[in-house]
């Protein structure tokens, strides 16, 4: 699959996924009465449901999610994408969820639970609430025993629950995002040129047209010798399975970033802006259509094709600012000397 197909499926995946609703099948009509839904009104209205507030202990909002028409985010990161199975996941077990064993009732009781509510004095819950909606919060604490069930509570009831299944919640507010970036391995990639501030730049150039996974350092000083391959590729993988640690949206780059170009083989120039500040290591991307790299008899077709997708990705991309694991940002900036063995003495 070429780079083009590994980028724009990502985004286009997305969307249809998001387009897709939450289904829940209808309740089965042999069910006795008996039967006490988790959350009371929810799977009626589940495929409506556009809102989700999760509450942690201290009783702070730590993820607004709201979806729009293509997909569901979060407010307190800028309204980015949130992963769309996690909210589907959740949803979908609060909707077909059971009440199945009542426990007590005594307050007293509802530390040993974690069913105390959010804000207040031993509370280790979380609250899933759902605004603008005639819908119970309701509480989710600690597992049984056995780790198979966990104890519940509606908000404002006394009374507390096992319920039939355990329900997943991240412990993060990044942890609701979208955590993958893109995933471009060097094998999908031309070129790659590392440019720093001071004018050090890394120039690699792949060896072969089609599936090459070998690198040349093309700007290697007369008599000296590239390190091995492996360490070469490192460079050329800057882009593949690349995960966002956290992400805000974009204002200006400064001025000493790192500059990295990745050219992919079917046309795409990834502009990669990496730079450091107190809260980490930061990567802005931009991207644009490699012209040069088109072939084909039906040239105008491709390119117009090339600047279609690059618009795309780069409408998804260049918005905002990805704080990246600090051995990503270490490949993605190597310096020239970096890639070169020790001259001898």
């Amino acid at each position: 699959m070429s780079a083009r197909s590994i980028v724009i499926l990502g985004v286009l995946a997305l969307v249809t996924l998001t387009l897709a609703l939450v289904l829940v099948a209808p309740r089965d009509e042999r069910q006795t009465d008996e039967v006490l839904p988790l959350v009371p009104g929810l799977q009626e209205v589940v495929n409506e449901i556009d809102a989700i507030d999760v509450t942690g202990a201290d009783g702070a909002v730590k993820a607004s999610l709201r979806r729009d028409r293509e997909r569901w985010r979060v407010r307190e990161k800028s309204d980015y994408e949130a992963d769309f199975e996690l909210v589907h996941d959740l949803l979908r077990n609060l909707a077909v969820g059971q009440r199945v064993d009542e426990r007590t009732s005594n307050p007293d009781w509802y530390g040993r639970l974690g069913l105390v509510d959010m804000g207040e004095e031993g509370a280790t819950g979380v609250k899933i609430s759902f605004p603008e909606r005639d819908i119970p919060a309701i509480i989710l604490g600690n597992q049984d025993s056995q780790q198979s069930a966990q104890f519940v509570r509606l908000a404002g009831d006394e009374q507390t629950w096992l319920t039939d299944r355990i329900i997943s919640v991240p412990g993060s507010t990044v942890d609701f995002l979208v955590r993958a970036i893109m995933d471009i391995p060097a094998s999908e990639l031309a070129e790659v040129t590392v440019r720093h501030p001071d004018g050090d730049t890394v120039r690699l150039r792949s060896t072969e047209q089609d599936g090459a996974d070998d690198w040349v350092l093309m700007n290697a000083p007369e008599g000296r010798e590239a390190k091995p391959m492996w360490q070469l590729r490192e460079v050329a993988n800057g882009l593949a399975s690349l995960n966002l640690e956290d992400v805000r949206r974009h204002d200006a780059v400064p001025s000493d970033a790192v500059r990295a170009l990745y050219v992919t083989r079917d046309g795409l120039n990834f502009v990669a802006s990496l730079f450091q500040d107190e809260q980490g290591s930061w990567v802005h991307f931009s991207v644009s259509p490699e012209t040069e790299a088109v072939t084909g008899d039906d040239e105008d077709s491709e390119v117009s094709e090339i600047a279609i997708d690059a618009a795309a990705v780069d409408g998804r991309l260049s918005p905002w600012q990805f704080r990246i694991r600090e051995r990503n940002f270490e490949a993605m900036t190597h310096r020239r000397e970096d890639l070169l063995e020790p001259q001898d003495d």
